[in-house]
């Protein structure tokens, strides 16, 4: 299939992921924050018109899920990347807890790269992600800028790579793969205790350091 058809057909299933996210963020805060909010202050008719607003978030994310499913049926063989190994890790990252790939994966700065490696479940042998340093800065920096800026709850690794895309296809030789590079970072501050996957969800990180904590860690590798 040509490129750039492909490129499209993945930039909109990454909108998928970002309004996802979205609409999950939504009825975090009114379950998490507004109505608890409300609550307190005897507010109730604001709750009730909270609860109503939520009962129709929760009717498009239904709706949003069946219309993916039928994109992905229509389009979802033209999403994924045909490389042995990135095919590898984002089966880790759907599959097996992420602490458990962690663990196995170390990294180091080499020049101007970052380069990470993870050993296979098995032992047997490990594969290995190079990442430009100013790329790596870039994720990490993102991936706060979401929690700082946007106020959200958690990330996905889905979010920060389509946030990248371009960025990452352009500047690093991951052009078929983003995500895979966004991955490994993320394993890499799972490592760090800077994330942690949230409990009862895949994919789904929550921050365990403060920015600035992040940013000082940052200036320092």
């Amino acid at each position: 299939m040509n490129t750039v058809i492909k490129k499209e057909i993945e930039d909109i299933s990454a909108s998928y992921d970002l309004l996802e996210d979205s609409l999950e963020n939504l009825k975090n805060k009114i379950l998490q924050e507004y109505i608890p909010d409300c609550s307190k202050n005897d507010q109730v008719e604001e709750i009730w018109n909270a609860l109503q607003i939520l009962g129709q978030v929760k009717s498009h994310m239904e709706e949003l899920a069946k219309l993916r499913n039928s994109y992905n049926q229509v389009f979802g063989s033209y999403i994924h990347s045909n490389n042995e190994e990135d095919n590898e890790e984002i089966e880790e990252e759907s599959e097996k807890d992420i602490k458990d790939v962690a663990d196995r994966t170390t990294w180091k700065r080499e020049n101007e790269n970052i380069r990470i490696e993870t050993t296979r479940p098995d032992g047997s042998s490990s594969y290995p992600n190079i990442i430009p340093v100013h790329i790596f800065e870039e994720i990490v920096k993102t991936i706060v800028d979401q929690f700082v800026r946007y106020n959200k709850d958690y990330i996905k690794t889905a979010t920060i790579s389509s946030l990248l895309n371009d960025k990452i296809m352009q500047e690093t030789n991951y052009k078929k793969s983003p995500k895979t590079l966004v991955y490994s970072v993320i394993k890499i501050l799972i490592k760090e205790d800077i994330l942690e996957n949230k409990e009862n969800y895949k994919r789904v990180y929550i921050l365990k350091k403060s920015p600035e904590y992040i940013l000082k860690w940052l200036k320092n590798i």
